[in-house]
C-alpha cells in the first residue's frame, strides 16, 4: 500500500524528483509506460504524477530512485548525490548502484 503521510524531508525529495523525472526519463530514452512498467504503475499514473496531479508515495519514489540508478540516469556528486545520501539517511543506509 503507498504510503501518502510523509515526513517534511519525505516531501522534499519527492517533490525534487518529481520536478526533474521526465528529464531523467528523456535521459534514459524512457517512455512513461516503460517507467510506469519498471516500478508497476501504469503510463497514466506516471503522467499524472509527472504533473503533480496525483500524488507520488514514498515507495514508488523509492522504486523510480531504483530505476534511474539501476539504468545511470543518476550522478553521485551535485543534486542526484544530495538526493541520495538524504535518502540514504532516512532509509538507514546508503545507498549504491
Amino acid at each position: 500500500m503507498p504510503q501518502f503521510v510523509q515526513t517534511p524531508e519525505q516531501k522534499a525529495l519527492i517533490e525534487s524528483l518529481v520536478n526533474e523525472l521526465p528529464v531523467y526519463r528523456k535521459k534514459l530514452r524512457m517512455s512513461q509506460a516503460d517507467l510506469g512498467e519498471a516500478v508497476g504503475k501504469s503510463r497514466q499514473k506516471i503522467s499524472e504524477m509527472e504533473r503533480g496531479v496525483a500524488p507520488l508515495g514514498w515507495d514508488t519514489y523509492l522504486a523510480i530512485l531504483m530505476v534511474l540508478g539501476a539504468r545511470g540516469a543518476l550522478e553521485t556528486k551535485g543534486r542526484d548525490g544530495d538526493r541520495l545520501a538524504a535518502t540514504g539517511k532516512l532509509i538507514g543506509g546508503k545507498i549504491r548502484f
